[in-house]
């Protein structure tokens, strides 16, 4: 199942190992859930993607952080959900364009901080 979600892109790096493996990961960061009392502040998650996907977040670099819609597909693996981004793009113009992320997006953010992490 792939979500489009918007959040707080604060990096991104890829790898390429000896062994053939690449991919990369997205660090995001969204507000806690205010009608969550056992959050404050800020949530920092990673989101693991294809090595190419850097290509996507170039030319965002020098406005990061920056908010960011992530195409992210769900995967299981081993008991624990995950997000896998597949497309990253700015945001097309809406009238919520100050919003770092969508509740849903912070909750999915969480679930994919301790599995992608």
């Amino acid at each position: 199942m792939i979500n489009t979600i918007q959040a707080r892109v604060i990096g991104a790096m890829r790898y390429s190992m000896d062994n053939g493996v690449k991919g990369a990961k997205l660090t995001i960061m969204n507000e806690a859930d205010p009608n969550n009392d056992n959050r404050v502040g800020h949530e920092v998650a990673t989101i693991s993607a294809p090595y190419e996907i850097l290509d996507q977040i170039r030319p965002h670099a020098a406005h990061m952080p920056c908010n960011l819609e992530i195409d992210a597909e769900m995967r299981t693996t081993g008991g624990k959900i995950t997000m896998h981004a597949i497309a990253v793009r700015k945001p097309a113009a809406s009238g919520n364009s100050n919003a770092a992320a969508t509740p849903a997006a912070s909750s999915n953010a969480t679930t994919a901080k301790g599995a992608a992490s």
